[in-house]
């Protein structure tokens, strides 16, 4: 009854919020999907679009075989990316997803190395934060994705790892506190974060704005956001001309440290940002996504941060 035609039209409906746009997305003809439609609302014996005049959405029966159709295509999806690995017909390509700082101080390390070591290994990379690269890799658009996840100390498999989902840790990044050379914390050796409260701050990322927003409310406050960026020397350089404090890991401040007007400090309480290598079980036993995943690790290892003493 239900095929994965259906699964994949009712998602482009979803999104398209007409039948023509829906077609067009897909390649098929608006009548092609109509019938499809019909078809399927005379199988289930229930409608499960709505049309009104400003676009065509789902029903409540529409929405539950939308749901389940998501997580359908995504198994499929997954199960053709992993086939297509163990059957060697991608065994020499890798395709990873990582976050900006992570792949500008790790990734070069490692792949590089690897390419050394064998002449047939190719990859591709989509740079895109955690959330984006988990989506990449359920998706079978990956192989690998490489995250982090904020934690107040130790190490953990990162939130939302399903449970075909293995995990490489590569390395715990302790999160500082950038300040301009004028700021009445900036001489001191360890910030304390509940002294910041009167500051106005400079967020990142959206993950970043988060822990951000979470590590001020354990110690009393709500931060006072007047900018956000995801370019990590952006964000130095903003606090460095005395627009505000920003957190900064370790990985951020390896790639890029803007010297001019900028201190670091250690943070209290103390936050660490954990980064680590993800992928799913059966594409974890394809050679060339192994050899990557142990290259990324032994390249973490290296990663030299600058020391915070001036």
């Amino acid at each position: 009854m239900l095929e994965l035609k259906h699964f994949r039209v009712l998602a482009a409906i979803a999104a398209e919020g007409s039948l023509s746009a829906a077609a067009r997305s897909l390649g098929y003809s608006q009548p092609a999907v109509t019938q499809q439609v019909q078809g399927l609302e005379r199988a289930l014996r229930t409608p499960i679009v709505v049309r009104s005049k400003a676009r065509v959405g789902l029903t409540d029966a529409g929405e539950v075989l939308l749901r389940h159709g998501e997580q359908i295509l995504d198994l499929v999806a997954r199960a053709e990316s992993e086939v297509e690995a163990v059957a060697g017909l991608r065994a020499g390509r890798v395709r990873l997803a990582c976050f900006p700082s992570g792949a500008s101080m790790v990734l070069p390390r490692a792949l590089g190395t690897l390419t050394a070591r064998h002449e047939g290994l190719s990859f591709t990379l989509t740079e895109t934060e955690p959330r984006g690269a988990y989506e990449l890799l359920r998706r079978g658009e990956v192989d690998i994705a490489v995250v982090y996840h904020y934690e107040m100390a130790g190490t953990g498999a990162p939130p939302g790892q399903g449970p075909d989902e293995t995990a490489t840790p590569l390395l715990e990044e302790a999160v500082h506190v950038a300040l301009p050379v004028g700021h009445s914390a900036a001489g001191e050796a360890v910030v304390e974060l509940a002294d910041l409260a009167g500051s106005r701050w400079i967020a990142g990322c959206p993950d970043c704005r988060s822990n951000l927003v979470d590590a001020c409310r354990a110690v009393g406050f709500d931060p006072d956001i007047a900018f956000e960026t995801d370019d990590y020397a952006a964000l130095q350089a903003l606090a460095a001309a005395g627009l505000g404090v920003a957190l900064l890991p370790e990985l951020m401040l390896a790639a890029a440290r803007a010297e001019a007007g900028l201190v670091v400090r250690r943070l209290h309480p103390r936050s660490v940002r954990v980064v680590t290598a993800v992928t799913t079980t059966g594409l974890s036993r394809v050679p060339a996504v192994a050899r990557t995943m142990a290259a990324l690790r032994e390249a973490a290892r290296l990663v030299e941060i600058p020391d915070l003493r001036e």
